[in-house]
């Protein structure tokens, strides 16, 4: 068979249209490598800024040279970073073993070479770096392992379970290992490295094996220096090079997150030697792969990875930058990193840098930054051939037409600029990364058209370098970008922006070479605005009279790189720049594109800038429609180069909708590849838009389904551009024809939120795959209530503010735009937004080498601010945000902002950069939140040390009784709740609302609930905020004094001066009965050595003589007399209160033997049976106090054997002392307080007072059980009579059961209690069903860290016991995520 060639055809079988898999024909490219084989991109490096560049992609292996294609691989996000730690040598015994981070022993290569004998180890978890697609695979992998591990568990415990003599706790394991199924979470390998030093540079070795095993791994140097690249994982074609930082502190390993940036690299330079239709656009550049795509960020770029990659870029003197990244921006042409882009890398280092304008169209002013926001960066919009469209897309259709993706951004910029420089295909079928097991695919998009773009620029840069290497200076960005717009090719874009021309831009490089002024940019601008680079008449108001601005043109001169500037000793370059400053003049003269531009004819310009002023008469211009025009400067010396600048000039002259707030655009004409606009302009006060499109079909011809893209876009100064997309697929053709004649009508209604007194554009473009023209019919009305405070402003973000306190609130709601009917006012609440102030905060400087800011060259600082938050529920929906900080990444005017948040085990659950959203905090914790900025100037970051953290908690949805009348939101008997049926034109309509919302529990005074008040369909939400009120004061609660404060510390001073009397006459009487121990202070005990001392009393009383001498039967008659009765009570009282202050005495005690015998002084003393128990309950709890923390055998915690036997001794005699009554009076525990007599009351009263004694001695002779047989069975302490001791904790729990339940497992206190017991029984499975149950419910609290520690040591020990080695090796790992030692960098 004959082998087609040119896509003819043999026998009729089409040949593959290989030239279009990357195009380059339309772009000149292919022509001008074929005539110029050398100018392939040779000698040129490209950056790609992007998700980085596969090691293993083919066609970037080396270049058409056999260079290597890649000249490093760069991590600038610092998510591939692995902090080593110290050196250390192996021990004489093991020279080549280490103890990895993972805990595994790591056997080292004997051939590696270490003269220092020095090594440092570290870890990595390998999900922290393989792209999401590869982490999918493993985790499957990975959970399929896990499955046929645990069966095989489950059928041995089965096998066993069915034994006849198996015992009840096998039985238990089965629904154990249920559980730990279901905790199972993959944390995926963890990776250990070992660094060291060879002599000549460092090296490291990865484990890749997870078996420690590195006694035949090879050893890798960092990529720049050795090429070194290996696989990570073999199985996936994970593919990694590694870099070293801050002398090996920092293993960076650096691997490709994702495939955009490989593809990128292949549309830019890929090679492929025995495929020469799969290269790129110039094969023979080298490729620089910068990875800013933070994977821990969804791939999003990152501030501190922007600033790095602006370094890196210098360092490598690179010649062109690639960015296929963007967002978009509040302030175009603003913001730290866009002028470190303008003044560093693109002026100072002559690196041209190219970028995508974004994929948001086809709707204008919708590029974003920094492609299509900034001046000193190519912008790329993103074309389309006919030719492209067969090869990607296998189309049908033979009249397929050129154009522009209906998805590529439209400018201009907010800030007048063009927005979109040039165009180039935005698609390809080029390189894809190897674990994608993909080796070529197709992706579209600006991404694509940005390095089609750029590789041209490399084929220009070549040959600019061959062919003026000696006489001319490194080409200068201006100069490129001077070319390729003059020589663009015309493709009808309405802002006037073409398609990369190749050969025609080179033609003009070579023309003007030798230009005098060619390197030389001219910036111009709106005097007296922020940054106007172009005219923009948007608004209605803009365009209603004529308008006169003043451009201010401003000459740009080349600068000097830092080195040269700083070994300038003698002067000689800044003479060289004073003198280029002095030389240079030019005589501009002005050419206007429309005439409704008025120009002057000339102005002179010299190196400090000139001025002139234009005039934009838009008022005879057709509303409704876009109109273009540009005004051109140009070198009167040289007018055959085209203009030296041009500055655009866009009017958005909107429609009026008059009084019916309503527009009908009649025959809209949709034709293929092509946009329609409409310009409405939206009457004030209206917030919602009522849009109704009706296509007609006219045609009988068969046709495809088609789809219609309906784009509405707003602007807001400093904001985001307001979007709201609406596609709409209508079916048309043969199908739809009325037969007959006549038409088939299709209708589609939507609505969007609109913002008053600002144009809305309605964009309409038929789907890129249907090549019909049709018509359509659009008819817009718009509706709007806002609250009447917001007239005088704008309703743009109008909201409702209630005071919580005023108990009722009124605001009037006023239709502007029309009348409205059938409203229903609705107040809703469901968000609580509160602040956190910092807890700590420092401002540091930063220290690693790659950190060095390029501007400054010196490191920059960092500010860490920590927030503490309490969640009492899971699942708990919260959004953090900083105002002045979130929100903005190329605008921002810091150079990075993050926020992580960490629970009280130190693990990071969420990770967010500068557009934080709403994220749900799982569990039940205490969790810091750390916020940290970055920025070259340390008092900026000062300032900003005390700032409030603000918090979005979604809660319960709350709602407040809105009415009519202030009568009708208090009673029933006034009609008007919520009677409020229709809101007329220019009409106040007054709203009631009552403020007594019952806001959420941890909601503070000052804080403010978030919701919105609903009217009708016809009309979006409006704002509410509600301010929380101050919490009501408590009414009649007095001050509570203790008894010591009443009798603190000897002292007599608080008491009244009758009892004060009265103790001082008694205190020689008490002193008696106290044994001479002290008032004043708790007893100490006396050393052996020194003699008896008597105790002194702290109050002396001043007729203590004569009271002494009085016998104590005369004091006693003396104190019944009547008249001192009032005197005798308080005497009762005060002994009351002394008796008190004696029994507090036992817990202050200093040694347990000066304890008893206070004891059983003070039980030698007592009068009653109750004074007894009080002292024997006080002296049980202070034995039992140590004892009451969860699982005290498993730490030091003061509680002895000893303690523990005396503890079950004290507690029997409680028991002894309280059952009989608990028992006696047990009939009167049930008796109704109502109806019971004094005498039953009083009965019952002790009953459950005896009972409660009953029970707290019962608990503490548990745990005292529970504590010997505990320390016996984990802490290798023997037990004397264990045996015994099991059978005392058990009938110890036994008796506890009469008297309250003890079956609550969820509970700590009887969960301790039961633990030992079932594990001196060998209920191994059982313990740990309790221990794992209670582990996944308690909260994770810094309080209780000391307990959640403790039950996990005791999970690990029973899992031990049970010999379930592989759930223990997970727990190990697992614990190495769940609770790092501290907290992790990010």
């Amino acid at each position: 068979m004959a082998v087609a060639c040119n896509n003819t055809t043999t026998n009729n079988i089409p040949v593959f249209p290989t030239a279009s898999l990357v195009p380059r024909t339309v772009t000149q490219a292919a022509d001008f490598i074929s005539k110029n084989p050398t100018f392939d991109g040779r000698g040129t490096t490209i950056a790609i800024i992007d998700t980085g560049v596969d090691v293993g992609a083919k066609g970037l292996q080396v270049t058409s040279e056999g260079k290597r294609k890649v000249v490093d691989y760069i991590d600038c996000t610092g998510a591939g970073d692995v902090k080593m730690g110290p050196a250390q040598k192996c021990s004489p015994q093991k020279p080549l073993e280490l103890l990895g981070d993972s805990g595994r022993i790591l056997r080292l290569n004997p051939n590696w070479s270490n003269p220092s004998g020095e090594w440092r180890v570290g870890s990595k978890w390998l999900y922290e770096i393989a792209p999401p697609s590869v982490k999918q695979e493993m985790q499957k992998e990975r959970q399929e392992q896990f499955k046929k591990k645990t069966k095989l568990m489950a059928d041995e415990i089965d096998a066993e379970k069915n034994k006849l003599l198996a015992s009840a706790d096998t039985r238990e394991q089965l629904d154990v290992l249920k559980t730990l199924n279901t905790m199972y979470s993959d944390c995926g390998p963890l990776l250990d490295c070992v660094v060291f030093h060879d002599g000549n540079h460092w090296n490291a070795a990865i484990d890749t094996s997870e078996t420690g095993d590195l006694s035949e791994a090879i050893a890798m140097g960092a990529y720049k220096d050795t090429g070194d690249t290996a696989l990570l994982s073999k199985k996936h074609l994970l593919y990694y090079t590694i870099n070293f930082y801050d002398s090996a502190d920092i293993l960076s390993i650096v691997t490709c997150p994702g495939e955009h940036g490989t593809h990128v690299a292949g549309i830019a330079a890929s090679y492929h030697p025995n495929e020469p239709e799969n290269s790129g656009v110039a094969p023979g550049a080298q490729v620089l792969s910068i990875l800013i795509g933070d994977h821990r960020v969804d791939s999003m770029e990152t501030g501190v990875a922007l600033t790095r990659a602006a370094m890196a870029i210098i360092e490598h003197n690179v010649d062109l930058a690639n960015m296929s990244f963007g967002e978009p921006t509040a302030r175009p042409n603003s913001g730290q990193w866009i002028d470190l882009i303008r003044e560093e890398v693109v002026r100072r280092h002559r690196c041209t840098f190219v970028a995508s304008t974004g994929n948001s169209g086809p709707a204008l002013s919708t590029v974003g930054s920094p492609g299509g926001t900034t001046d000193n960066v190519i912008g790329v919009g993103a074309h389309v051939d006919a030719d492209q469209i067969k090869a990607h897309y296998s189309e049908i259709a033979t009249d397929a037409k050129d154009g522009v993706y209906n998805w590529s951004s439209r400018g201009p910029s907010p800030n007048g600029a063009r927005g979109v420089d040039i165009y180039a295909p935005g698609g390809a079928i080029t390189s894809f990364p190897s674990f994608s097991k993909v080796r070529l695919n197709l992706l579209n998009g600006t991404s694509m058209s940005t390095p089609n773009v750029c590789g041209t620029l490399a084929l220009l840069v070549s040959a600019w370098k061959q062919t003026y290497a000696e006489s001319v200076e490194r080409i200068h960005p201006c100069r490129i970008k001077n070319a390729i717009l003059a020589t663009a090719k015309d493709i009808g874009d309405e802002l006037g922006a073409g398609l990369i021309q190749t050969e025609a831009a080179w033609a003009f490089l070579q023309k003007y070479a030798k230009r005098k002024y060619e390197d030389i940019e001219l910036s111009v601008s709106v005097s007296g605005t922020s940054g106007m680079q172009g005219i923009y008449l948007r608004n209605a108001q803009d365009s209603d009279v004529p308008r006169t601005f003043s451009l201010s043109v401003t000459p740009v001169f080349p600068k000097e790189p830092k080195n040269d500037v700083d070994e300038d000793t003698d002067h000689d370059s800044v003479r060289k720049n004073n003198q280029m400053l002095f030389d240079y003049e030019q005589h501009i003269v002005f050419q206007s594109t429309a005439p409704w531009v008025h120009t002057p004819n000339a102005m002179y310009l010299n190196s400090a800038g000139n001025q002139f002023v234009i005039t934009v008469d838009a008022t005879k211009l057709e509303p409704g429609h876009l109109h273009v025009a540009a005004i051109y400067g140009y070198d009167s010396s040289d007018m055959e180069r085209g203009p030296v600048f041009e500055f655009p000039v866009t009017v958005t002259k909107p429609l009026n909708v008059g009084a019916s707030a309503c527009t009908r655009l009649s025959n809209v004409v949709l034709e293929k590849a092509c946009s329609a606009r409409r310009f409405i302009d939206v009457p004030a006060g209206a917030t919602r838009a009522k849009i109704n499109v009706t296509r007609r079909n006219d045609s009988e011809k068969m046709t495809a389904a088609g789809q219609l893209i309906i784009h509405c876009v707003q602007l807001s100064p400093q904001h985001r551009d307001t979007k709201y997309n609406k596609s709409t697929r209508y079916m048309h053709g043969h199908e739809t024809f009325v037969a007959g004649g006549g038409c088939a009508e299709q209708e589609d209604t939507f609505f969007i939120n609109v913002v008053g007194n600002s144009t809305l554009e309605i964009c309409m473009t038929p789907d890129s795959r249907y090549y019909e023209s049709y018509k359509v019919d659009v008819t817009v009305s718009f509706h709007g209530i806002v609250p009447a405070a917001a007239i005088a402003g704008s309703a743009e973000d109008s909201e409702i503010v209630i005071n919580g306190n005023s108990g009722i609130s009124r605001f009037d709601l006023v239709a502007l735009v029309r009348p409205e009917y059938g409203i229903r006012p609705n107040i809703s609440m469901n968000t609580l937004r509160s602040s956190l102030v910092p807890t700590s905060t420092s401002v540091v400087p930063l220290t690693s080498e790659r950190d060095v800011h390029p501007a400054t060259r010196k490191h920059g600082y960092k500010l860490t601010m920590d927030y503490k938050l309490t969640t009492k529920t899971k699942s708990t929906r919260v959004h953090f945000r900083m105002p002045a900080l979130d929100a903005m990444i190329y605008e921002s005017w810091a150079d990075d902002f993050r926020l992580a948040v960490f629970d009280a085990d130190k693990r990071c659950v969420h990770t967010q950069i500068s557009y934080t959203k709403e994220l749900t905090l799982d569990a039940v914790s205490d969790y810091l939140i750390r916020v940290q900025v970055c920025h070259r100037n340390s008092e900026d970051l000062e300032k900003l040390k005390s700032m409030h953290l603000i918090v979005d908690t979604k809660v319960t949805t709350m709602r407040l009784s809105v009415s009519s009348t202030l009568a009708s939101a208090f009673t029933s008997t006034v009609s008007g709740r919520v009677a409020i049926n229709n809101c007329l034109l220019k009409t106040h309509v007054p709203i009631f609302v009552k403020t007594d919302a019952k806001p959420p529990v941890n909601a503070l005074p000052g804080d403010v609930l978030l919701g919105e008040l609903t009217l009708s369909p016809q009309v979006p939400p409006v704002k509410v905020m509600y301010i929380i009120p101050g919490k009501s004061s408590m009414s009649g609660s007095g001050t509570t004094f203790s008894s010591s404060s009443l009798l603190g510390s000897g002292s007599l001073s608080g008491t009244s001066s009758l009892l004060r009397s009265s103790m001082q006459s008694r205190m020689p009487l008490l002193s008696s009965r106290l044994g001479g121990l002290s008032l004043g202070s708790p007893p100490v005990e006396q050393s052996n050595d020194q003699e008896e001392q008597s105790v002194s009393i702290t109050s002396e009383p001043a007729n203590a003589s004569n009271v002494e001498s009085k016998s104590e039967d005369v004091i006693e008659a003396e104190l019944d007399k009547p008249e001192n009765k009032e005197r005798k009570a308080l005497e009762d009282e005060m002994e009351k209160e002394m008796q008190r202050m004696r029994v507090g005495w036992i817990k202050k005690a200093s040694s347990d033997q000066l304890r008893e015998q206070l004891v059983s002084e003070l039980i030698g003393s007592a009068k009653s049976d109750s004074e007894r128990l009080s002292i024997m309950l006080e002296h049980l709890g202070a034995i039992d106090a140590s004892n009451k923390q969860a699982m005290p055998w498993s730490g030091q915690t003061g509680f002895t054997e000893a303690k523990a036997t005396r503890a079950i001794e004290v507690a029997d005699e409680i028991v002894k002392m309280t059952e009989e009554t608990v028992i006696k009076n047990y009939y009167y525990t049930k008796v109704n307080l109502t109806s019971a007599t004094v005498e039953e009351n009083k009965l019952k009263k002790e009953a459950n007072e005896a009972n409660a004694h009953l029970v707290t001695a019962l608990k503490a002779k548990c745990r005292a059980a529970a504590f010997l047989v505990g320390r016996s069975l984990f802490a290798a302490e023997s037990v004397e009579n264990l045996d015994d001791v099991v059978k005392t904790c058990k009938q110890a729990l036994e008796h506890l059961e009469r008297w309250e339940a003890c079956s609550d497992y969820s509970s700590m206190e009887i969960l301790a209690l039961r633990l030992p017991l079932l594990i001196a029984e060998k209920k191994y499975a059982l313990a740990l069903k309790h221990v794992l149950a209670w582990l996944s419910s308690a909260p994770i609290y810094n309080s209780n860290a000391d307990m959640r520690r403790k039950m996990t040591e005791l999970r690990d020990q029973l899992l031990d016991k049970l010999e379930w080695k592989y759930w223990i090796d997970y727990f190990s790992i697992a614990a190495k995520v769940q609770s790092p030692k501290e907290y992790a960098s990010f």
